[in-house]
């Protein structure tokens, strides 16, 4: 006896072709990769220029106060005293000192500050003027670290 084969009417060949689909993922891989911009963004530079119209003649000098030097306070234990030194400056008192950070600061807020207590200066009065670097308004206040390290 023979036996008939019977095909399943609920299953159905369904070919997918596999090909366009690769096709288009690679178009848009393509289209993505030409499309995104691997360059720096070049941001404009800020500039002033002469509202003046002429031959160019005049001349323009650069404004030379925003040019500091990094401040250095350095901190001398004197006749059982604190003498502070700005930038190899002797300067009276730590009420001193807070002016000319606070006039600073109002110019050029993200100039260092650098402490450099003598190793016979109390902690306190190290402490004080990092305060008041800080209460002036510089971000960057740091210590020195001795030669010998």
């Amino acid at each position: 006896m023979k036996r008939v084969l019977q095909k399943n009417s609920r299953r159905t060949d369904v070919d997918l072709a596999m090909t366009p689909l690769i096709d288009v993922v690679f178009l848009l891989l393509v289209f993505f990769v030409w499309t995104a911009s691997f360059q720096v963004t070049e941001y404009v530079l800020p500039t002033e220029l002469s509202t003046t119209s002429g031959s160019g003649n005049e001349q323009v000098t650069p404004d030379l106060s925003l040019d500091f030097e990094p401040i250095v306070i350095q901190l001398l234990w004197r006749d059982a005293r604190p003498a502070y030194v700005v930038n190899n400056t002797l300067v009276d008192s730590l009420d001193d000192i807070e002016k000319m950070l606070h006039t600073i600061a109002g110019i050029q807020p993200d100039n260092p500050v650098i402490i450099d207590p003598e190793p016979a200066v109390p902690f306190g009065h190290v402490i004080q003027v990092y305060d008041q670097s800080r209460i002036a308004g510089f971000e960057q206040v740091q210590f020195a670290a001795p030669e010998d390290a």
